[in-house]
């Protein structure tokens, strides 16, 4: 109705439950391509990280298992959705989810403040796990049998 392509979904992975967290996000992007058909529905995966002075275990950590299985779920309920993968998790990870569930992989990030500036003030919003270039996220790409895109759609 407000003359959007599409929505993403999310849920921050990590406080409560993974599972309930996970499938109430899922419900949320059903029910919106539910009543909007059109529109582009996707999935991104935030989660809680390790941080610093926590010598504490968090009993609701989402391991890379558990982020997996949410991810496939997530594919198979809704095979159309674009699902998200950001720099934030490791580039092992990343290159395995390529071929089975990711849609979109993000490559040569910034997180700092003033980001892709020479003169960048270096408050990190949060660790990068992957720092591999664009060219090699590329080739990686590549190397699945899939061919990289930079942009999907040109407004005219």
């Amino acid at each position: 109705m407000g003359d959007m392509r599409g929505v993403a979904f999310g849920s921050l992975l990590g406080l409560a439950d993974f599972r309930r967290d996970a499938f109430a996000a899922g419900m949320h992007a059903y029910y919106v391509q539910k009543k909007y058909p059109q529109a582009e529905i996707s999935f991104s995966f935030p989660r809680m990280r390790p941080y610093i002075n926590n010598d504490d275990n968090n009993p609701n950590d989402v391991h890379e298992r558990q982020l997996l299985q949410v991810m496939t779920a997530y594919r198979i309920f809704m095979p159309y959705a674009g699902i998200t993968i950001s720099t934030r998790e490791r580039a092992g990870f990343r290159d395995n989810v390529i071929g089975m569930a990711a849609t979109k992989i993000s490559a040569g990030v910034s997180v700092g403040v003033g980001g892709h500036v020479e003169d960048a003030k270096g408050d990190e919003q949060f660790e990068i796990s992957d720092p591999r270039s664009t060219d090699e996220v590329i080739d990686a790409i590549k190397a699945h049998g899939l061919q990289p895109v930079f942009t999907d759609y040109v407004r005219v």
